[in-house]
């Protein structure tokens, strides 16, 4: 259950970052080419101060979340169908009747029987 729930957490964290690491490439390389094109020809200092508007918009944030959401209830949903698995227990490694060492392993339980 645990791993299920880090695995999920995991699968919300990495499509928000991806998206927003691959928006921000995006806008820097927009920026970069416009900057690039209006000051082709022109060789004076240019004053670069920083104008902190909206960072991003709304909407970005808001799709992001939903596809973050989605794959994470999605995963969860999917390490806990458990239908085709069966109750296993483990047995440890011990020694065989013949002397041999048998390795440890899942084995499927035996199904309870009624008295």
């Amino acid at each position: 259950m645990i791993r299920s729930i880090l695995v999920s957490i995991f699968f919300f964290v990495g499509p928000a970052l991806l998206m927003f690491m691959l928006r921000n490439i995006v806008l820097i390389t927009r920026l970069w080419l416009k900057n690039r094109q209006l000051h082709a020809h022109d060789r004076e200092i240019i004053d670069i101060t920083p104008i902190h508007n909206h960072i991003h918009p709304n909407w970005f944030v808001i799709t992001v979340v939903i596809i973050s959401l989605f794959s994470a209830v999605s995963v969860f949903v999917e390490l806990q169908r458990s239908d085709d698995v069966g109750p296993h227990q483990y047995v440890p490694a011990h020694m065989g009747e013949s002397g041999t060492i048998v390795p440890g392993g899942w084995k499927p339980k035996e199904p309870l029987s009624a008295p």
